[in-house]
């Protein structure tokens, strides 16, 4: 019965996991359209490589030499909404990896 809780909660980890990385990459696409970079869909997929970040953290110093320049209210509005989302990513992400330790433990 706990192989289930486990799996179930293996499950809610994942979904945390790849909601979070969605919504890290289509904000990076927006921020790289804004300041002009080239290729924004590379540096979505930039910013998401990586086991320590390194990839997000490649594309922020990259960033740094481009300037905003054009952002309409509604990506400023889309970059919000994606930000929230994030954070519940991170919750799921939480979540899930409570449930796992407290079943691993349990059994």
């Amino acid at each position: 019965m706990n192989y289930i809780f486990i799996a179930i909660f293996v499950a809610i980890y994942l979904v945390g996991i790849v909601s979070t990385i969605y919504q890290i990459y289509k904000i990076t696409i927006i921020d790289a359209k804004a300041r002009d970079i080239k290729h924004p869909k590379l540096m979505g997929l930039l910013a998401t490589s990586g086991k320590s970040s390194e990839g997000l953290i490649l594309y922020l110093l990259h960033r740094r030499k481009y300037p905003i320049k054009n952002i309409t209210s509604n990506e400023q509005i889309e970059i919000e909404s994606r930000k929230k989302k994030a954070l519940v990513g991170i919750v799921f992400m939480v979540i899930g990896a409570i449930g796992f330790v407290y079943f691993i433990v349990k059994v």
